[in-house]
């Protein structure tokens, strides 16, 4: 029950990560139907920039803001040269992300290099017991950002003016800009969002973990993508329920079987979905633009 317990732990950390990713990924889907693929090269990048930071003696708050900021900018920057030239496209917009998520990667590792980087964060040797359970300081921050942030980007998206252009976006774009809304800055600050949602994830997993990859960009992809699936596509908190059962699959699975089986398991899971229930957990049918 004890070793249950932490793999729950462990899982329910690594969900909301994943649930962070998924949320930024579900949140363009949801407006633009493009499958973002260049998302979590994107967040590696703002991970990247925080850990630069940080191991430069920048103080940790400048050094969050900077990786979040970077996030946001480089996300816009795809947006309006990759993007929205192709927007009209169904399939161009894809190709494209592929091709930016592998040029991102490639400046990532020319300036950082190919190998794995520790991630210097509070808390991470600390620990306390409830009653069987060993939990950290860190978990709780994981836990608690996660939460806090799924919370206010819903108040984004359902209580302000804001919210409301990107839902009639989302319902009929070309409507929206004939009633006025100013659809292209309301895509700029979807793709900025989602980008904020991504690297705060990372810049946590790298905390959790101590430690970052330049090819956690694709693994950060597949399990955003694979997350969003299973909550269904254009849910926020569909995307973050998503999230945390991914995380809790994969962790029972490095827990009771092999690490090796995680990808297996993670895409087991994605074709399940696929085929059983498409409209994920949410149930949610997307808006086909013809």
């Amino acid at each position: 029950m004890e070793f249950f317990g932490i793999q729950l732990l462990n899982g329910l950390t690594a969900g909301v990560v994943y649930a962070m990713l998924a949320v930024g990924y579900s949140l363009v889907y949801g407006i633009l139907q493009q499958i973002n693929f260049a998302h979590g090269y994107v967040y590696m990048f703002g991970t990247f920039t925080t850990m630069a930071l940080i191991t430069g003696g920048a103080p940790l708050w400048l050094a969050i803001v900077v990786g979040l900021a970077t996030g946001a900018l480089i996300a816009v920057l795809v947006e309006r040269f990759a993007y929205r030239p192709v927007r009209n496209n169904r399939l161009a917009p894809t190709v494209t992300a592929v091709g930016i998520g592998l040029v991102i990667e490639n400046v990532a590792r020319l300036i950082w290099g190919p190998q794995i980087r520790p991630m210097p964060f509070p808390l991470q040797s600390e620990y306390f017991t409830v009653g069987p359970f060993v939990m950290t300081p860190l978990q709780i921050v994981v836990l608690g950002t996660g939460l806090a942030m799924a919370a206010i980007m819903g108040l984004v998206t359902t209580k302000t003016n804001l919210g409301r252009a990107m839902r009639a976006v989302r319902d009929d774009l070309p409507t929206a800009e004939l009633m006025g809304i100013p659809v292209n800055r309301v895509i700029v600050f979807v793709y900025a969002l989602g980008a904020v949602f991504g690297v705060a994830g990372g810049i946590l997993y790298g905390a959790y973990y101590n430690n970052i990859s330049v090819t956690m960009g694709f693994a950060g992809t597949l399990n955003a993508f694979t997350a969003t699936v299973i909550g269904g596509i254009g849910s926020i908190w569909g995307a973050f329920a998503g999230g945390i059962l991914l995380g809790v699959v994969q962790s029972l699975v490095t827990g009771y079987t092999d690490s090796a089986m995680v990808n297996t398991v993670t895409f087991l899971l994605l074709i399940t979905f696929l085929i059983f229930r498409p409209n994920g957990l949410a149930g949610v049918k997307a808006v086909i633009r013809l």
